[in-house]
Order: C-alpha cells, then structure tokens, then sequence
C-alpha cells in the first residue's frame, strides 16, 4: 500500500528568507506519511522563531554546533540523511518547495516501480516571489542510468528521490567543493542498477535567486575544479559498466565521446556568466587565469563574445 511508504524530506538550513515557504509545502502534502528535517547549519539567522511556530510532531528540527559552510554544504547534506528514518529521502533547499502532490505522486511511482533506488519529479523554476518563470522539460518515465548522464537536461538536489538504505549503503551524498555536480553523481551511483523513474507531473519548485550557491561568483575557481573532478568520476564509471542492451551501449559510447566536450561546456559556461555579471573587472582576470585553467585563447574569446551579446545586447 502507498501509505506505508514513509517519506524524509530533508531540509539543510541556513538562510531564513524562504524557510517558511518550503516547510509550508511540505505540511501541505496531500500524502500525510513523511517527516521534516531540518538542520540548522550553525545559522546567524533566527532559524529557531521560524521552526519553533509549528505544532506539528513530524517536524524534527536539529542544530549543528559548527557550521559547514557553503564549501562543504555536501556535508550538511549528509548531515541530514543520518536524522532520517524513512524509506525514501528528499533534500530540498531552504527556499524550494514540493507542490501539494509531490510525494503523492512518488508513492504511486514507487508502487509501479518498486525496486529502484531513485526517482525524479518533474520540476519548475520560480522566482523570489514564488512565480513561475520556467516548466522544466518532461522525461521518460523510466530510464536508464546512461540515458540520464547522456541526455543534457536541468536538474537540481531537490528534484530526486533516493531510496534511503541505498543511499547510505553507497556513501552518502558524493562530496564536491560547494556541491557543485554533487547530486549528479550521487544521482548516477544511485541509477547505476536499476535505472530511475520520473513522474510527469511538476512536484519541485526550485527558487532561482541569486543568494543561492549556484550563483556565488567568488568560487568558481572551486567550481571549475569540481567539474574536471566530476569528468574523471564519469570517465571512470562509464569504464566499468557493463551496458546490457544495444541502446545503452550506444549512449555509453557517445557518453565516453563526449565527456572532453562536456568538461569545456561546463568550464566555458561558468567563465561567461562570470565575465557578464561583472565585466571588465572579470574578463580582464580571466585573460590572465585561462592559462591556469587550461582554457585557451580562443575559447577565451569566445566566452568574451558571449558575455557580450548576453550583456549588453
């Protein structure tokens, strides 16, 4: 029955603007069978007046003593997977939010497709205000871990499910610097088996503001790092799978073909987003650092152009 499947929804807390939004999409679940976790991550922000309002006993709210930090926010994330104690797991961020039948739908899910470890839901981008500004694009119901790595799409922490015992039993959340690619490959390790289902209706909100990480300008040295250590995780674990039908061989070989152009994307896309938002001062850093980071001059030029045209134009 769907209603024995308990539900984790985890909550690794720092920022106070948007903790009520999300902790209010949660309890307003039409699936009642979950728990809340929050872990406060050594937070300057009054997290507690926030928490302390609800009356609700599946909310179960913890402090760290010291604080993670954004470098190492993967951490928290492991954090608060060992407070979780239900069958599947979801680690949303502090200003995300699940629609009101998120979990509703991936109890039925799971029911249709119990023996996976992972699953997605369908996702939307919203804004400080919690209006929509993007649907994400639907994906197959099932499918394989090689079509999830292949296929370029959008995703975020908060879109995954992951069967709880398999989660810990591979480790954990996979650690980079700033959880940059992080639920990437901690989504492929988890598909590896058995592939993941995806609902098709939207159930996660993911807030695009620019307090988030994914925005901080200041580490991207960092990020470029943790992308080169992502390709080497993926060039070693296309290498020792084992595709068993045709198509999945296929998707490996162009995954093994691609992943050169992969690294340069990923690199080029951070260097022009970095160089728009504040030009001068950055694409004049960037002329001098590409050498270190292995980007020459032409795609130099090429991520100036486009910084350009996305500026100004």
């Amino acid at each position: 029955m769907t209603k024995d499947i308990i539900f984790s929804v985890t909550i690794p807390a720092y920022k106070d603007r948007y903790l009520k939004e999300a902790i209010d999409s949660v309890l307003a679940q039409t699936y009642h069978n979950f728990e809340v976790i929050i872990v406060n991550d050594a937070s300057p922000y009054d997290l507690d007046s926030i928490v302390y309002k609800y009356d609700d006993q599946r909310i179960h709210y913890f402090k760290n003593k010291k604080n993670c930090g954004a470098k190492d926010v993967v951490d928290n994330w492991n954090i608060c997977l060992s407070y979780a104690t239900g069958d599947y797991l979801i680690c949303m961020g502090d200003d995300d939010k699940l629609t009101p039948r998120c979990l509703h739908d991936f109890a039925e899910l799971i029911m249709k497709y119990p023996n996976l470890d992972l699953y997605h839901a369908r996702s939307e981008i919203i804004d400080d205000h919690s209006n929509l500004v993007c649907v994400l694009e639907e994906r197959p119901e099932w499918e394989s871990v090689y079509s999830l790595m292949y296929n370029p799409r959008n995703s975020h922490l908060g879109d995954f499910l992951f069967k709880t015992e398999t989660l810990r039993k591979n480790g954990g959340f996979y650690k980079l610097p700033y959880g940059w690619q992080s639920d990437d490959i901690t989504a492929f390790i988890a598909a590896a088996s058995h592939g993941m289902a995806n609902t098709q209706e939207v159930g996660f909100q993911y807030r695009g503001n620019g307090q988030s990480i994914s925005h901080d300008l200041s580490c991207i040295e960092d990020k470029i790092e943790a992308v080169r250590t992502s390709v080497t995780w993926r060039k070693n674990f296309i290498a020792s799978q084992h595709a068993d039908n045709p198509e999945d061989s296929r998707l490996a070989e162009l995954i093994k073909q691609d992943v050169a152009k992969y690294e340069q994307r990923e690199v080029d896309d951070m260097v022009e987003f970095d160089i728009r938002k504040k030009f001068f001062s950055r694409s004049c850093f960037w002329f001098y650092a590409r050498k270190k980071h292995n980007i020459s001059f032409s795609r130099y030029i090429r991520c100036t152009l486009k910084a350009i045209k996305n500026r100004f134009i």
